[in-house]
Order: C-alpha cells, then structure tokens, then sequence
C-alpha cells in the first residue's frame, strides 16, 4: 500500500489526532533519511535554542505528499520544500514582543497586518516578518534555513519552517488539513 492509500485509510478509521499523530509525528519522512532527519532538527534545535522535540518535519517532505488544499496529494518531487515546524512559546513570544515593539516604533512594514492575521491563529510566518537589517529576527531565520538549503546537505530541496506558539495551535493548524483531506473521503465512499 502506498503512502497516500495508508493516509485516506488513516482518514477513514482514526479521529483528526490520531492521524496527526500516526502521519505527522512518527515514522519516516518521504524525504530524508532518518539520519538526515535526525541532523536537521538537531541543528534547527541548536540554532534556535529550543528543545529537540519541539522541532517538526511536516509537510510532504514528512508525508511524501501535500495535503494542502492547492496541491492536495500532490507528490513530493525535486520542486518541494521541506516543511520544519518549531513549536516553542518562548521563542515565539520573543519573537511577538519584537514584531509588538517594531511595529509600534512606526518602522516600515508592508506585510504587517498579514503577520498579525497569522499571529492570531498561533503562529509566524518569517515570510511576513519585517524586512532588512532592523529586525534582526529575520536575518537568523532566514539565514539558517536558506543556509540548510544552499549546502544541499539534505538533498536539493528548499527548506522553510514556521514557529508555532504552543503545540494547541500546531495541532489546530494540522486538524484544518485532515479535516478537509478526510470529508473528501467520506465524501467519495458515500458516492461509491
């Protein structure tokens, strides 16, 4: 059985965290080895000084096809990235108090109000973080992941990553996902 007939059996027999659980949080990812896995939470722990289990493979790297809406099922291929959720509170609420600071400074910030829609459902997307040398934030995120990415230590893959705020809100944003991915197939068995 494929992984993606695995994941719809998962959708059919198991409840939305079950599947987190079984798909998302353990077993092998699609894309790295478990060394090469290992290494890149290891070193993304390191960097960002959080803790090792707070460090995620998702996406389809993790499950070997997305499960986004746009691409649902689409498999993992030479154009994919490999997802990392950090789910920490303490360094997104440094994180939140300097975007609180820098956008009460007045600073220019075009993507402002998109950061804080994101913020509201518990987590940051550093795409949406201000720009430049005057958030430094920014500059240590980006400069990990497209570091990751430039060695092709993990093969020639992008790597992004978001920060999550507490695991409530990484699970929320998973459930939204297999929602979706298992009412299309209860919808498709009821048809059949």
């Amino acid at each position: 059985m494929d992984r993606i007939d695995a994941f719809k059996n998962s959708l059919a027999a198991l409840d939305p965290k079950q599947v987190v659980r079984r798909h998302i949080l353990s077993g092998p990812s699609c894309a790295l080895s478990e060394e090469k896995e290992f290494e890149l939470k290891d070193r993304t722990a390191d960097y960002f000084n959080v803790e090792y289990s707070e460090v995620v493979v998702v996406g389809s790297g993790k499950l070997g096809f997305s499960i986004a809406p746009q691409k649902r099922y689409r498999v993992f291929n030479d154009e994919s990235d490999i997802d990392v959720a950090v789910v920490s509170e303490k360094l997104f609420n440094k994180v939140w108090m300097e975007a609180y600071l820098y956008r009460k400074s007045g600073a220019y910030w075009p993507k402002c109000g998109e950061f804080f829609r994101y913020l509201a459902s518990g987590w940051i997307r550093p795409d949406k973080l201000p720009k430049g040398n005057s958030f430094g934030f920014t500059e240590r995120w980006w400069s990990h992941y497209n570091g990751l990415t430039s060695g092709q230590e993990f093969g020639p893959y992008k790597i992004r990553g978001g920060l999550y705020h507490s695991w409530f809100f990484f699970f929320q944003y998973q459930y939204q996902c297999i929602d979706q991915c298992a009412s299309e197939v209860n919808d498709a068995n009821i048809s059949n």
